[in-house]
């Protein structure tokens, strides 16, 4: 930016000076004023929504009050860093879109730590800051990570890795600067999950414990291909569970305890072969418990219990219990198993059953 030139002393002049006719409006961009990236702002906004156009449908871009129009608008006309269409690698700015859309779709505003600032003041962004202090679970994780320790605002001006509750990869190649893991508990977070989030595809840790997040689970998130943990609990989740979400292959935990989910649990549940947690428990599932599950040989702890389950544990389970000859790894096994000749769920290998509800 050159520097301010001042101006030398004019005497004025006793003519009358001729009318000046008013500036142009610069309000709107044009084609030929230059912005940030070097791009006239319609070209860099046109560019911006292409992008997230690669992950978001456009008659959702067209509704102006939708997650993703109000990141895109964020994205393009408030964000002080000022991204360019360029830099779109894989982690970059769809990335920080797709983030920014998680954001507003979970009523970022109304979180209990880390909301966005009030202005992009120096000011406004250090109270933000000071006003964060989330940082993700500790994972005994072998690479290095970006973020893991950080607790900057949402929406601020530094890289999305920085924001708090979230960690990205950190290792010399082209995972550098991914999202591995986004983790909040009890923070406030409420409206729904929106799809775009299954496009983080280097994400292994997703957290959202103790919210009001409410709807469906995205079908899409069964194309996550390195989840390692989906931990939903304690949120108001609803409808049934879609059978993509047993397309992830390295899932080890899937916890979903206390939502108001319902139906019967797909029988491709028994493809989570790396499956060592389960929680289903405080639902509204029903049906029998799949045969299927007797597939899930990594399994540890499984609760079924406060369900509107019916019918027998199967025998292919009950033989994966640690008590069994040879012995197996399921430790904990808990269904609706009481009251003794009247059960919800036959179940004479459970560790433990629930009192029957009334």
């Amino acid at each position: 930016t050159p520097s301010p030139v001042t101006p030398s002393p004019v005497t004025p002049s006793p003519v009358t000076p001729a009318p000046v006719s008013p500036a142009p409006n610069t309000s709107e961009p044009t084609a030929s004023s230059v912005g940030p990236c070097g791009l006239s702002p319609a070209n860099r906004a046109e560019g911006l929504q292409q992008i997230a156009l690669t992950v978001t449908d456009a008659s959702i871009l067209a509704d102006s009050s939708s997650p993703q129009s109000q990141a895109l608008q964020w994205l393009t006309n408030v964000d002080p860093l000022e991204v360019c269409p360029s830099d779109n690698g894989p982690c970059e700015v769809v990335q920080r879109y797709i983030m920014a859309a998680f954001y507003f779709a979970t009523d970022g505003d109304e979180w209990e730590q880390c909301s966005a600032p009030n202005s992009y003041s120096p000011p406004a962004i250090a109270d933000a800051n000071e006003e964060c202090s989330r940082i993700v679970t500790p994972f005994p994780v072998t690479n290095p990570r970006l973020g893991a320790t950080s607790t900057d605002a949402w929406l601020t001006p530094v890289d999305e890795c920085e924001w708090g509750g979230v960690a990205c990869w950190g290792t010399p190649d082209s995972r550098n600067g991914c999202m591995d893991q986004i983790d909040f508990e009890n923070d406030g977070l409420s409206g729904s999950l929106i799809p775009e989030l299954h496009n983080l595809q280097e994400l292994r840790f997703f957290i959202l414990e103790q919210g009001t997040i409410s709807g469906k689970i995205p079908s899409e998130y069964g194309l996550f291909e390195k989840l390692l943990i989906f931990d939903m609990d304690f949120n108001d989740l609803t409808g049934s569970l879609p059978q993509e979400l047993f397309n992830m292959k390295l899932l080890q935990q899937l916890d979903l305890n206390d939502n108001e989910l319902t139906g019967a649990l797909p029988s491709n549940i028994g493809q989570l072969s790396t499956l060592t947690f389960l929680q289903l428990d405080h639902n509204q599932f029903d049906g029998n418990i799949p045969t299927e599950v007797g597939a899930l040989k990594e399994l540890r702890i499984a609760f079924f219990n406060d369900n509107d389950f019916t019918g027998v544990m199967p025998s292919e389970v009950c033989a994966n219990r640690n008590n069994t000859s040879p012995p197996g790894l399921l430790g904990t096994l808990v269904s609706d198993c009481n009251p003794p000749g009247n059960p919800e769920v036959e179940c004479s290998c459970c560790s433990s059953c629930n009192v029957l509800k009334g």
